[in-house]
């Protein structure tokens, strides 16, 4: 099967993270479970942009396999800032033997009230699946159609950009073994510690990454 991803030079590499170092003391963060910081510079808008900081500190027990596999209600196109990240796209079929199954999520913002999560949905959708292992540098962009699955591996600290574009109203969804619960990536209290960590990681990366 042909890939989904779709990996480019980034011409405007130095330009954001110029203004992703600006930027920085201002954006407001929320901790998802995957192994990330998400934080909005542009909301409301289309397309949105959104700051990630990814850091294996930041990667919430059990959810690996069972629970960030997930899929977008947008298009995506996701600038490598700093660091390298691990983009694994699952190219998936339905299959009534398949060994996953698909459970629909609220988007965030319309579940703040209970910390970002839920109410969600299992469905009765089977799929099997195989999957393409993708690692992206910093000075690279990747570009990833709605309702696709992928997910992150976290190896580093690393930061990305991301442009939501054609957001649309239907539910995102999770990928995760049929006869498991999978682990949500919202809902725990955020540790001030591991946050100031990684931060700092992160504002180390930046700058790295601008003088290089």
């Amino acid at each position: 099967m042909s890939g989904l991803t779709v990996i480019q030079p980034d011409r405007s590499h130095k330009a954001l993270v110029a203004l992703t170092l600006a930027v920085f003391p201002s954006i407001i963060w929320r901790h998802h479970g995957i192994g990330v910081l998400q934080g909005y510079v542009l909301e409301n808008t289309d397309p949105e942009m959104r700051l990630h900081i990814w850091d294996p500190e930041l990667v919430k027990r059990g959810i690996v396999g069972n629970g960030d596999v997930h899929d977008h209600r947008f298009d995506m196109i996701s600038h490598v800032l700093a660091g390298k990240v691990l983009h694994e796209e699952w190219i998936v079929c339905e299959d009534d033997e398949g060994e996953y199954a698909s459970t629909l999520l609220t988007h965030a913002r319309a579940a703040a009230d209970t910390k970002f999560h839920g109410p969600t949905t299992t469905t009765e959708d089977r799929f099997s699946a195989v999957q393409n292992m993708y690692a992206i540098e910093a000075g690279w962009l990747y570009k990833f159609r709605a309702k696709t699955f992928h997910r992150s591996p976290v190896g580093e600290t690393s930061v990305t950009l991301v442009e939501k574009h054609n957001q649309r109203s239907e539910a995102a969804r999770i990928l995760h073994p049929r006869d498991l619960p999978f682990i949500p990536a919202f809902g725990h209290d955020e540790n001030p510690d591991v946050l100031c960590r990684v931060f700092d990681r992160a504002k180390e990366a930046l700058g790295k990454a601008f003088h290089q």
